[in-house]
């Protein structure tokens, strides 16, 4: 039976209703989640080919590259597609339509991928006979409710999901009723209970304490004189320190005149302070999908930024200066576990480095990043120069992930690296480079390189500028990881040092 075999229409919301229940943890163990699958599933709702091929899809981590492509801006329908290749590769077969229908499957379950992406997958697939509802999900026996630890989605980067994903308001579970399937073979595995009930000791703040208390607020309420009662927000720079710990070691080092805002959706506390460069914002989240929904959206790529993701935490960092716009400096960082984030924003003329100084003295307990991060673009640089000489830098163009400054290992030679989100991104960059290819005087040999075996996969056009004084040598790699590119420039206006560097050739 393929992948979308009886019941398969079904199968995506029963794994987002096991997801929204238990948490996107389950997802870490593929041995783990194979006894979940087995224990709540019908042989109706999912054949044991269904089964393999979703257990293979986490043991391979299909989403981390599918995080990474949506958080690029990839259609999802393109990035189902692309890491269901990446699958099918993995699993040593060719199926790609199997393989991209797991693919779709887990990102809909996790709220990455819509519905009618897989219903797409699926309708080119048989299916058989009527289909089932859903089964009814037993509760975990003796934990509570809570946020799992979240699954390795991307990297890294990684990067972030659309801002649809993960709704403020979370999934609703499938209404049990008559008709309903019983499990397929005993109850929930224990080992979920107790995953549940280990976040519950270790998440923090104000989302463990509502787990532990079963759902309500321990802090003390304040009544208006309308009658209804919101919780009243301590202030104090101490009980702050303490809330919001797992951010820095003290979030309010020069922070004064904090008060307590207005929560919007999703979020269950705001508390606002004056820094010397602007103001901080702290909030503590409802739950997962809001955290991450609030993620989303912040980190952008125009130019300007340095964002680190490795999905438990997050940084993001704008520099309006060499962002080109009159929008204020930024950093953000959050705490996917805690449920927590904080962001500096300047004011007036206060630039990138006194934002950064505030966020500093707080003793962050995020870090900026330092050095390339994605492993592709890290290959792409070892092709001709050592990747440990590069620091990261915030980007000079719209659309990059993360750009470096790198050691060319040669007097006079200075070389940029960064890498796009989107391949359309990439070529719009090759385009401008070749087009002051094709207007200089004096040019380099224009070829192609080849980066490995195979068909040519990279641009690279050198020439000199019409002042005589600057040598540009630009060069790419057009892979689907990586959408990476290189430009070296010798401002002696030196292009025969430059190739001699680089050669075309290689």
């Amino acid at each position: 039976m393929s992948a979308a075999g009886t019941g398969a229409s079904e199968l995506h919301d029963a794994l987002r209703a096991l997801v929204t229940e238990h948490g996107p943890g389950i997802l870490d163990d593929a041995a783990g989640f194979r006894g979940i699958l087995d224990d709540v599933l019908t042989e109706e709702q999912a054949s044991t080919g269904d089964i393999n091929l979703l257990v293979d899809a986490v043991r391979f981590g299909v989403l981390v590259p599918l995080g990474e492509l949506l958080a690029g801006g990839a259609d999802p329908a393109r990035a189902v597609e692309e890491a269901g290749a990446r699958l099918a590769r993995d699993r040593g077969g060719d199926d790609l339509a199997a393989s991209s229908w797991a693919a779709a499957v887990l990102g809909y379950a996790v709220g990455r991928v819509p519905a009618a992406v897989v219903l797409r997958h699926r309708s080119s697939r048989p299916t058989t006979g009527p289909l089932p509802p859903p089964t009814a999900w037993p509760a975990p026996p003796t934990a509570p409710a809570a946020p799992a630890i979240p699954p390795a989605i991307p990297p890294a980067s990684a990067y972030p999901a659309p801002a649809a994903a993960y709704p403020p308001g979370g999934y609703a579970m499938p209404a049990a009723g008559p008709g309903v399937a019983p499990p397929r073979k005993r109850a929930v595995a224990p080992w979920i209970a107790a995953a549940v009930a280990g976040v519950v000791l270790v998440g923090g703040g104000v989302a463990a304490v509502v787990a532990l208390s079963g759902g309500d607020d321990p802090r003390p309420r304040t009544r208006t004189s309308e009658g209804p009662t919101t919780p009243a927000v301590d202030v104090d720079p101490g009980a702050l320190d303490d809330r919001y710990g797992a951010l820095s070691s003290t979030i309010t080092a020069g922070a004064t005149d904090c008060a307590a805002g207005e929560p919007g959706a999703g979020e269950v506390e705001v508390v606002r302070c004056t820094v010397s460069t602007g103001s901080l914002r702290l909030v503590t989240y409802a739950d997962d999908g809001a955290l991450v929904a609030a993620r989303s959206a912040r980190l952008d790529y125009r130019a300007g930024t340095m964002t680190a993701d490795n999905d438990t935490t997050a940084l993001y960092e704008f520099d309006p200066e060499r962002g080109g716009t009159s929008d204020p400096a930024v950093v953000y960082w959050d705490s996917r576990i805690a449920l927590q984030s904080a962001q500096l924003e300047g004011e007036g003329t206060a630039t990138i480095d006194a934002v950064v100084g505030d966020f500093t003295a707080t003793a962050p307990r995020v870090a900026e990043p330092t050095a390339p991060a994605h492993p592709v673009l890290r290959e792409f640089i070892d092709v001709n120069m050592d990747v440990a000489t590069c620091t990261r830098q915030r980007t000079y163009f719209s659309g990059e992930t993360e750009e470096s400054s790198c050691e060319a290992g040669v007097d006079d030679i200075v070389v940029t690296v960064g890498r796009y989100s989107t391949r359309k991104q990439l070529k719009a960059d090759r385009r401008y480079y070749k087009g002051q290819y094709d207007d200089a005087t004096t040019r380099g040999d224009g070829g192609t390189w080849r980066f490995g075996e195979g068909d040519p996969e990279g641009g690279y056009y050198a020439y000199l500028d019409s002042s005589g004084e600057t040598a540009t040598l630009y060069w790419d790699w057009d892979s689907r990881d990586c959408h990476c590119y290189g430009v070296a420039w010798s401002f002696d206006g030196d292009l025969g040092a430059l190739e001699s560097w680089w050669p075309s050739d290689d």
